[in-house]
């Protein structure tokens, strides 16, 4: 036989079929778990996407007892409580309302509407179903259950420090949203939108009618 025809390798053995099939699968998984580790170690969201962090100047806030402003990439409506709304008598009794900012998810908690702020009626007011919330966020009528969900935050100064911030409202209790007056000294609020807060259960007729 001559010299220079190549030499045919013998097949693989089921053994050795199998030993590089697991090599394979070790690879694969550790290429997957190092993927996972990277996508877990970067932020998902930059700042000023929704989902991430909203920067609102404080001069985009609305004057206290004006009607909400609408922040579509934010989606949310951001309301400012004055005196005036204190002495709503369609605010439901169990749900003590203070003067202040609050950042409301413009989702409507029944189905996921878009709900809409209606001037003539002084309320937010959902074009599918009818549920009805005033700029506290209450749920005054509808099929609603609960009070609006919102957003935390927090007003910082010029140099970034953290003036005042609100607390992380929801899990049921009758506090939940407390609105935060703007500190002297603040430039900016910092939404949360990573963070969205389930509005307190509330299923009292108030006074939407």
């Amino acid at each position: 036989m001559s010299s220079d025809v190549a030499a045919v390798a013998p097949p693989l053995t089921r053994r050795e079929f199998l030993y590089y099939l697991w090599g394979a699968s070790i690879a694969l998984f550790m290429a997957e778990m190092g993927g996972a580790l990277v996508w877990f170690a970067f932020p998902r969201f930059k700042e000023g996407e929704f989902g991430g962090i909203i920067n609102v100047p404080i001069a985009d806030i609305p004057p206290p007892d004006a009607g909400p402003k609408d922040f579509p990439a934010a989606r949310i409506w951001l309301v400012n409580i004055g005196e005036g709304r204190l002495s709503d008598g369609r605010q439901p009794d169990e749900y003590a309302i203070k003067p202040g900012v609050k950042a409301l998810y413009k989702i409507c908690v029944h189905l996921g509407c878009l709900y809409k702020w209606v001037p003539t009626n002084d309320r937010f007011e959902c074009p599918c179903h009818g549920s009805k919330y005033l700029t506290t966020g209450a749920r005054i009528d509808g099929p609603a259950t609960r009070n609006l969900d919102a957003f935390p935050f927090e007003f910082v100064d010029a140099q970034g420090n953290v003036l005042a911030k609100s607390g992380l409202m929801g899990s049921g209790k009758v506090e939940e949203g407390d609105a935060v007056e703007i500190p002297e000294g603040a430039v900016a609020l910092r939404i949360d939108t990573g963070q969205r807060i389930q509005g307190a259960p509330n299923t009292e007729p108030g006074g939407g009618t």
